[in-house]
């Protein structure tokens, strides 16, 4: 992604419009005209920001909420990364949401109290009729959505997806900005949780509860649209491997520990993951929430937390498809690979996966650079360890020259490696065999054997459950 989105001129050329479109009265017809055309064009670039809440909090006006939307991620002082997407000119506006999840979480009485399908329900009607007359109007929209009010802009992508071609409104007039995304295409909970519908033909939902279990992922097309998670983030950024419970857990740690951290200033050290489509991926690197308690234990919790931090962190991000070698990976068409390792599916040549949404076992990674991960880990848990000794000493840091030492077997496996890959790609494409043969179709970090079977079994015991629930 390069560059800021287009953007509207702001309510002064608005007022410059509507002067000389007044003094185009007074021209001939045809000036009149052509200069009405004109202004017109200017006018439709006008934009509206339609910011909503995560759940508990129905109304995005109360406190400081809007501000910090504003100035982290629509319209900051400075963009806090390159190519981060801002909206400077744009009228934000706050859109109340229920933002319920009863039985769990309700809004307090005389407020009508909803599951979470019907506080879905209420959202999207309330956005849609926010946005659809704007967007039938030829003006410039952008939705910002939370945790559940990302899931109610999600349903509302689908809808206007779904309107009949020609329909009164442009896709390239609207964008999104979803932070904390149940149904980030590329981890979130509700994306890899995908059931079928029930026996009654209608989404599957969780017995007793009224959570949706069945709602389609984020249209990656046709709207422009930006995806934040922090790394870990159970809600935003599941593991695919739910045998690997090492990850659930700490994924399920990170839903209390972490699920609140997108209005910081670690948002300045997001990694661009790469773009699916017209979606634009963005994690928010952090460390293991399992590990928070450690690290609450002063010096001696956090020199065990960061000796325990790189191979546990390596064996987690298996879970989810990605082998752990920061450095893995070739340059292919042009494309760099994203140079870190964490919490996301890559392909052997070190590119964000487009296949990995829904839970699997035996994640197809590269063993190459599964081993490299592990000697990145050691080696880095080593450095840690003599980090801290080498202070405690008085004598300072590892030297570069141990460091190198400590990584040369890591580097000479990411160089055969790297080496292998390159053949092999260049073969495959001289015999026109990359998408069925290549590098990453083999190891493109999604699972060989498909969970959805389970989850289908799963499904039939929730419809059975569902009816119970009718009949009561």
């Amino acid at each position: 992604m390069t560059g800021k989105r287009v953007q509207p001129l702001g309510a002064m050329v608005a007022a410059v419009c509507a002067v000389f479109l007044g003094m185009a009265s007074l021209l001939a017809p045809t000036a009149a005209s052509r200069l009405e055309r004109m202004f017109a064009d200017v006018a439709l670039l006008a934009g509206q920001g339609w910011i909503m809440t995560g759940t508990g909090q129905a109304d995005p006006t109360i406190g400081n909420y809007m501000d910090l939307v504003r100035d982290y991620f629509l319209q900051p002082a400075t963009p806090w990364f390159a190519g981060q997407a801002t909206y400077p000119d744009y009228t934000l506006n706050g859109l109340i949401t229920p933002e319920q999840f009863c039985p769990i979480v309700c809004q307090p009485l005389p407020v009508p109290r909803l599951n979470f399908a019907d506080s879905l329900a209420h959202g999207v009607a309330n956005l849609e009729d926010a946005i659809r007359p704007q967007l039938e109007a030829g003006d410039n929209v952008t939705v910002f959505g939370f945790s559940q009010s990302s899931v109610v802009a999600t349903l509302a992508m689908h809808n206007l997806i779904a309107e009949a071609p020609g329909g009164e409104y442009d896709p390239e007039n609207l964008n999104f900005v979803l932070i904390g995304a149940p149904n980030n295409p590329i981890g979130g909970m509700l994306t890899r949780l995908s059931f079928p519908d029930g026996f009654d033909g209608n989404m599957q939902h969780i017995p007793f509860l009224g959570i949706p279990v069945g709602i389609d992922s984020t249209p990656t097309v046709p709207f422009a649209t930006d995806v934040y998670s922090t790394e870990y983030d159970g809600w935003a950024v599941f593991p695919q491997n739910p045998l690997n419970l090492l990850a659930v857990i700490n994924a399920l740690v990170g839903i209390p520990a972490v699920h609140n951290a997108y209005f910081d200033e670690n948002l300045a050290n997001a990694i661009d993951l790469g773009s699916i489509g017209n979606t634009n991926y963005f994690m928010l690197p952090e460390q293991l929430p399992i590990l928070g308690p450690l690290y609450g234990l002063g010096d001696v919790g956090k020199l065990v937390g960061d000796a325990l931090a790189p191979i546990l962190k390596t064996v987690i991000d298996w879970s989810y498809g990605n082998p752990g070698a920061p450095d893995a990976g070739i340059t292919v068409n042009g494309l760099d690979p994203i140079g870190a390792a964490g919490a996301w599916a890559v392909t052997a040549t070190g590119q964000l996966s487009e296949d990995t949404g829904s839970l699997g076992f035996m994640l197809r990674m590269d063993p190459l650079q599964m081993l490299a991960g592990l000697q990145y880990a050691g080696a880095q848990s080593l450095i840690s360890i003599g980090n801290y000794l080498g202070e405690l000493a008085g004598v300072g840091p590892l030297p570069d020259s141990h460091i190198d030492t400590l990584l040369a077997g890591y580097n000479l496996t990411i160089e055969l490696d790297q080496a292998l890959l390159t053949g092999w790609h260049n073969l495959a494409s001289e015999w026109n065999l990359l998408d069925v043969l290549g590098p990453d179709a083999i190891f493109n970090g999604a699972p060989l054997i498909s969970a959805q079977p389970l989850l289908d079994l799963v499904g039939v015991g929730f419809s059975l459950l569902n009816l119970l629930d009718i009949s009561l």
